[in-house]
């Protein structure tokens, strides 16, 4: 027993382990990232841990205290496992995170009480198990995760963000295989180690993409813009030209922090604004672009306005010009004329601001 629990299971521990130790000492990933990544590989390495506790006694009629603490522990983060994933997808409200959370400790709250009640799982005195009345409710709770987990790929795929999507859709089809096989089939570690594969794939996935997206915003970079440019140039699309207006004086008065979190919430507006085809970049600074193939102009205007709505909500201002662009024409130009509108836009602001206070004295 202790062979095959060896044989199964060391790999997926060591590839926990060395992940859990790049994690560590990866200065590139914000230190909210950095804590999700740690938790998902935490939880992972721990169901392995327990997995294999259980898989050495159970049937055995020894050490049955270790053996119902093991269960517990297992059942309580098979589901939640998936939580880490969820939250580094960054897409669900705070309400969601919120429930997730609260699930989470239900279940955790019910396995434990199942070490003395035997409300989700029991052993007789020999150390085999048997479910208790209350059983179902951690695989509803790994449900509920999963169908989460595939409504931020849906999320993601909506927001322009098709690659990390496509990732998040197979990892949930890959996670419920793994769960089907273990559940009606008796296979070991496979729910553990695929936890473990998806925070190695998800963390190789997230150090690739430092190389196209800025580090703040996670809009892609002005290498990207240029690169799609060049793919995108036999297509119609609008280029649209995006500034924070102000940026200095919040740098100057209130320290680059305070500069920071303004191009930061004009990058979760457009964000949560992005139409499904358009793509959003940051050119460094407080400089946006956003390319809108197969665009019309209405629809440009009315993301406009939103954008302008939910900035100014935060106490901020953008201003926004746009252009069209066609097969053919000079992409320069276009994108000049882009930029122009935009600086048109943001003079007019600033008048009507200047108006505003006149008549305010």
């Amino acid at each position: 027993m202790l062979r095959d629990v060896l044989q199964n299971g060391y790999l997926s521990f060591v590839a926990d382990l060395i992940l859990l130790v790049f994690i560590l000492f990866n200065s590139t990933f914000s230190r909210q990232k950095r804590v999700k990544f740690v938790l998902g590989t935490g939880m992972a390495m721990l169901m392995l841990l327990c997995n294999a506790v259980v898989y050495t006694l159970e049937g055995t009629g020894e050490h049955l205290p270790l053996l119902k603490v093991a269960m517990a522990i297992s059942y309580a983060i098979s589901g939640p496992v998936i939580l880490p994933f969820i939250f580094l997808a960054s897409v669900i409200r705070k309400r969601m995170r919120v429930t997730l959370i609260a699930c989470s400790t239900v279940n955790l709250v019910l396995c434990i009480l199942s070490i003395f009640t035997g409300c989700i799982f029991r052993f007789d005195e020999m150390g085999e198990v048997s479910l208790g009345v209350l059983a179902p409710i951690p695989f509803f709770c790994s449900a509920i995760y999963l169908f989460v987990l595939m409504a931020s790929s849906y999320r993601k795929y909506r927001l322009g963000f098709r690659r990390e999507s496509y990732f998040l859709a197979l990892l949930s089809v890959f996670i419920i295989i793994a769960v089907v096989m273990n559940t009606f089939y008796e296979f070991q570690y496979l729910v553990s180690g695929m936890a473990v594969q998806g925070c190695l794939f998800y963390y190789l996935f997230f150090t690739t993409q430092t190389l196209t997206r800025d580090a703040l915003t996670n809009a892609l970079n002005r290498h990207s813009f240029y690169k799609d440019i060049e793919m995108m140039k036999n297509h119609q699309m609008y280029v649209i030209s995006m500034d924070l207006n102000g940026l200095k004086q919040l740098n100057d008065t209130l320290g680059h922090d305070a500069g920071d979190a303004a191009i930061l919430a004009v990058a979760d507006a457009a964000h949560a604004l992005l139409p499904a085809k358009c793509r959003f970049y940051r050119m460094g600074g407080d400089e946006f672009e956003v390319l809108c193939p197969d665009f019309t102009r209405d629809a440009v205007l009315t993301f406009a306005e939103r954008l302008k709505a939910n900035v100014a909500a935060q106490s901020y201002s953008v201003a926004i010009g746009f252009e069209e662009y066609r097969k053919g024409m000079d992409f320069e130009e276009v994108f000049r004329k882009a930029d122009a509108m935009m600086y048109d836009d943001k003079a007019e602001m600033k008048r009507r601001l200047a108006g505003n206070e006149d008549n305010s004295d």
